[in-house]
């Protein structure tokens, strides 16, 4: 097929509301020889969407400032060194530092992944920054094991649904907090052993039942995105000798009443994580490991793509406000129209 010059992208009239997203005009990417170009079928959206739409997280250095950060679609174009692991025609789902939000994307090499059978290009939009965030978070970073009692923080966003069916596929016991009665229900349908309503009150004593359920003195694993709100509670929680890992900071970044005699008394290992400024190899590493340890998942039906709400590239503005209006259950994918599809 023939690659034209020009695509259809969501753009930015500038930083701010989402009034400023709107559908224009940009140049298609040009591959390097070690990256794949992508004829976009769908595209997912992230937290890390609105953060660099409101200026607060630019692209890494010489990144498009085109938005997206994991898509689906067909290989058409394929690097020299790229070809002895891709060829055109593939159906494929990537994670990428930027540009999903397009009619097409270039990918690394190693950042590309077939789709799992009976998976749907829709489905599979949904998995590459959800899925190998949660799988980075618990298993490349905190070494989850069977047995172990994790907790995980906002456990019907995207990230959070897709956390919790890991930690049950590795063997772990799993406990949440989430923001209405309904995302309880839904967070236990997917496998959360213990969930609680934030709104109704504090976790703390609730969470510490649960551990003590399993004569822990605490949780072996605690992976969470809201930050500052959360960080005396969860130094209540944690168990001796455990892991906390921090991917994102909802509530704020200043941990103010974070002591660090508790972290020397507890041994406690605290990690902060981000996944998308990092270098090509070690997304490449992480996708090997993820592919060994976890895609079976996706074919024995033991791990799902949890899409929540599928809308249009047009309506780019809506599918923000649905995740910044905290709706969530899973993912929000939205689909692009190729007019020469």
């Amino acid at each position: 097929m023939s690659i034209p010059e020009k695509m259809k992208a969501v753009l930015l009239k500038g930083f701010g509301g989402r009034d400023n997203l709107y559908i224009g005009e940009a140049d298609v990417p040009k591959i390097k020889d070690d990256e794949v170009l992508i004829k976009v079928h769908a595209f997912g959206i992230n937290r890390a969407d609105t953060m660099q739409r409101e200026g607060q997280y630019p692209p890494p250095p010489g990144v498009t400032d085109i938005m997206g950060l994991e898509a689906s679609g067909e290989i058409v174009n394929v690097g020299n060194e790229a070809k002895q692991q891709w060829k055109n025609g593939d159906k494929v789902m990537v994670l990428v530092s930027g540009g999903g939000y397009a009619e097409y994307v270039a990918a690394h090499m190693g950042c590309v992944m077939k789709i799992p059978e009976g998976i749907s290009m829709i489905d599979a939009a949904g998995i590459p920054e959800t899925f190998l965030t949660a799988f980075q978070g618990l298993r490349f970073i905190a070494k989850i094991k069977k047995n172990d009692i994790v907790l995980i923080h906002a456990g019907a966003s995207g990230v959070g649904t897709a956390a919790i069916q890991l930690a049950k596929l590795f063997g772990a016991k799993v406990a949440t907090t989430v923001g209405s009665n309904e995302k309880i229900a839904y967070c236990k349908k997917l496998g959360a052993d213990k969930a609680i309503n934030y709104k109704h009150g504090p976790w703390v004593n609730a969470m510490k039942e649960f551990t003590q359920e399993f004569n822990k003195d605490g949780f072996n694993i605690i992976y969470e995105s809201i930050g500052k709100d959360y960080v005396e509670s969860n130094q209540e929680v944690i168990g001796t000798d455990a892991q906390w890992v921090v991917y994102s900071a909802q509530s704020g970044t200043e941990a103010d009443k974070l002591s660090l005699g508790m972290l020397m008394k507890k041994r406690t290992t605290l990690t902060g994580t981000v996944l998308r400024a990092r270098p090509a190899e070690y997304k490449t590493n992480l996708i090997k490991q993820f592919h060994d340890e976890a895609m079976e998942g996706f074919h024995n039906g033991k791990l799902k793509v949890i899409i929540d709400k599928t809308w249009p590239m047009e309506q780019i503005a809506d599918a923000h406000k649905y995740m910044e209006d905290n709706l969530t259950m899973g993912k929000v994918v939205l689909t692009v129209i190729n007019d020469k599809s």
